[in-house]
């Protein structure tokens, strides 16, 4: 689920990144969620054969895999005991072009059984359910009021990025991030259920009232009218700078395709970070590109103040070496005085995660374990940060002192 996080330098060498390895999801329960499995539908046959690159779909050889045991072929009990299904018409079933997974379906039963769409899968790196369930049931348990109240919450290291897809569907402003590499799967599955990725703004026109559209289909010659200035769209495709859209929020047609700039360069459109909230669909969810950087990290605080810093099994030194140094730059970079950080770790041989945990110490942090399992064998850990008090800052000057006057007054007795 995890990619490579900050620089590559000797003092952070990391090992290469593994295929994604995805076992079954009934392998961890999970309390707030319930899994099911959903046919693809079969895409036509010249696409099969030769998928379009302005689709953004991937290319069946890198076809993420659903999480079943590609051993065992067994599904989620909640899935009925369905084997793999056999090729069906109109896919190849060449070794070298294996059938689309199945589609994941996870309901969320503390937001009125919102569904989760999990339609690709990182093609790299851990996938291990156990931590990502932990936080979520963490988050689920004791931080949904908060949520539903529209809170903001930055998930680092996302990989598949269920938490945070949980905590959109709860009412939350999330933005999900990772290196650039790995946002592919969590951009497609936000973009399925609902959460607009590719948001364009319009920022022309004020004069003439508004941008001029033109329908998709060049043979009509309905006139369409204006896309007022301020108004949002979803890019469906985009070619050159003809932009064909679907309306967001804001004045306009419902869709047809814009010129984003004028001839001379000046901009009609521009691609934003705004995400409107969408009527039916709670919260929105931003995918952000980001390499584990104090200052890359900063800019995200340009949108304003963070509630909630959220990351999942982001400490494996044998895999990701001392990234998590740069992670606490990040987290530290982040907080505010009332910014809760919530993260889950699984521990392993050599892991780093005690060292971690004393680098936010040190870093001022009041930390505290809110949760201790055996999960698949594995014991997983999640636990909370937040920046101490002025008053608990004082309270611990003054025990820190006293423990000084302690032991020097114990020195020189003897």
């Amino acid at each position: 689920e995890k990619g490579s996080r900050a620089g590559t330098g000797a003092a952070h060498a990391m090992a290469p990144l593994p295929p994604a390895a995805i076992p079954e999801v009934s392998s961890w329960p999970c309390r707030h969620l319930l899994f099911d499995f959903e046919e693809p539908p079969d895409p036509p046959v010249d696409e099969a054969r030769s998928p379009s690159p302005k689709s953004g779909r991937s290319s069946p050889k890198s076809a993420h895999r659903s999480p079943r045991s590609p051993k065992s072929g067994r599904s989620s009990p909640k899935s009925g005991g369905r084997s793999s299904p056999k090729p069906r018409r109109g896919r190849s079933a060449s070794p070298d072009r294996p059938p689309p997974p199945k589609v994941t379906i996870a309901t969320v039963l503390v937001a009125g059984d919102r569904k989760i769409r999990l339609e690709r899968f990182p093609s790299k790196g851990l996938l291990d359910w156990g931590p990502a369930f932990a936080l979520i049931d963490t988050i689920a348990d004791g931080f949904r009021r908060e949520l539903i109240g529209g809170g903001r919450v930055v998930e680092l290291g996302c990989g598949l990025g269920l938490p945070g897809l949980l905590c959109a569907s709860l009412g939350a402003k999330v933005i999900v991030t990772d290196i650039p590499d790995m946002l592919g799967p969590v951009q497609y599955n936000a973009q399925a259920c609902g959460w607009p990725q590719n948001v364009w703004k319009v920022v022309g026109g004020r004069v003439a009232g508004g941008v001029p559209v033109v329908p998709a289909d060049p043979t009509s010659k309905v006139d369409l009218g204006r896309l007022a200035c301020g108004t949002l769209v979803e890019e469906l495709e985009l070619h050159g700078d003809s932009l064909h859209f679907k309306r967001l929020e804001g004045p306009g047609p419902d869709a047809g395709v814009v010129t984003v700039r004028r001839f001379g360069g000046a901009e009609l459109l521009v691609r934003t970070t705004e995400r409107p909230v969408l009527e039916g669909i709670a919260g929105t969810v931003r995918a952000a590109a980001l390499q584990w950087d104090a200052e890359a990290a900063a800019q995200l605080l340009d949108e304003g103040g963070v509630d909630f810093v959220i990351c999942s099994d982001c400490v494996n030194e044998p895999l990701y070496g001392t990234s998590w140094m740069e992670l606490n730059d990040c987290i530290d970079v982040l907080c505010g005085p009332r910014t809760v950080v919530l993260f889950s770790v699984q521990r392993r041989l050599g892991d780093g995660v005690d060292d971690f945990l004393e680098d936010l110490r040190d870093r001022k942090f009041l930390l505290q374990r809110l949760s201790s399992k055996i999960i698949g064998k594995k014991e997983v850990l999640v636990y909370s940060a937040r920046r101490h008090t002025p008053s608990e800052r004082f309270s611990e000057l003054l025990l820190r002192r006293s423990a000084e006057t302690l032991a020097s007054e114990k020195k020189g007795r003897h």
